[in-house]
């Protein structure tokens, strides 16, 4: 039997002009949730309480899986969950903690987050330190309400400049925090593993007991190009991501047993610019979703 390979939907990427519409995020879940492709839904945070009611019914009624990104609230710039400065640390994580009933009450199973901004090569060792902490903490928390935790390490030289970058230091503090906390994982992004300079199928190989989730995110490698960096941007050329390229990927996941009990869920990054016709942008990674899937043989 083929790997398990769960297609999700990064709502608050793909639908980025309408994201924050009220009962938008709901009537994605509630809709495309219906229809059987997407089995996992990622969205934002924010939602009032008729549409966190929405959501959670909808997950129930077609037995989905959602997960909640926290980035907002990590981005906001008094916040940062790898902050040096000791009260700034506490308070994101607190804010952090506060949030997850909020997620409960959508049915949120998964909780992910970004790290802080690299602080410099002189501080950086401290910067990952205060990271684990809050990730421990947070961990904790989100054991409570039976949660998982998953997070996402970015480039850290080219555009996002976060603290925690590479792969080969991203597994190995996840790997500390799982000898006290199991709920905890990695979302490998295709986008930052290649700023970062590292070979994609080495980095599974050496992510695959911390690896929980893919997101496929295409970007131009070239320094030179003015679309350099995360863009965020459509599958295939100028980019290095093609659906051939995802497929040997998916392949590469198979091979691996990367989730092969749970299920590996994979969604497609790709940011929605069109305010109109906003549903284009998720036919069209759905297709590209769904070529990758059939080239690989996938259930």
């Amino acid at each position: 039997m083929s790997h398990q390979i769960i297609p999700s939907l990064l709502v608050t990427e793909v639908f980025f002009p309408v994201k924050d519409e009220k009962g938008f995020a709901a009537s994605i879940v509630e809709n495309l949730g219906s229809q059987g492709f997407y089995r996992s839904f990622e969205i934002g945070d924010g939602y009032d309480q008729e549409d966190r009611k929405r959501i959670l019914q909808a997950k129930e009624r077609n037995n989905l899986s959602i997960l909640q990104w926290l980035t907002f609230l990590t981005y906001k710039t008094d916040l940062n969950v790898s902050a040096i400065d000791a009260s700034l640390r506490k308070k994101t994580v607190k804010q952090i903690k506060e949030s997850l009933y909020l997620a409960a009450e959508c049915g949120v199973s998964t909780v992910a987050f970004v790290p802080g901004p690299d602080p410099g090569i002189s501080l950086r060792k401290q910067g990952l330190e205060a990271f684990y902490e809050s990730l421990c903490e947070i961990c904790e928390e989100a054991a409570t309400f039976n949660m998982h935790v998953s997070i996402e390490a970015m480039d850290r030289e080219v555009h996002k400049k976060r603290v925690l970058g590479p792969t080969s230091e991203a597994v190995p503090i996840i790997a500390k925090v799982k000898e006290k906390y199991s709920n905890v994982g990695l979302v490998f992004d295709t986008a930052h593993v290649s700023l970062n300079g590292e070979d994609i199928f080495t980095s599974m190989e050496f992510a695959k007991s911390t690896m929980d989730r893919l997101h496929f995110a295409n970007v131009v490698l070239d320094p030179q190009s003015p679309l350099y960096g995360d863009n965020h941007m459509p599958i295939g050329e100028p980019g290095f991501l093609t659906i051939e390229k995802m497929s040997s990927i998916l392949q590469k996941a198979e091979e691996l047993g990367i989730q092969a009990e749970r299920g590996l869920p994979v969604a497609i990054e790709v940011q929605g610019r069109d305010k109109n016709d906003y549903f284009a942008n998720e036919r069209t990674i759905r297709a590209a979703l769904e070529s990758a899937m059939k080239l690989v043989g996938s259930n």
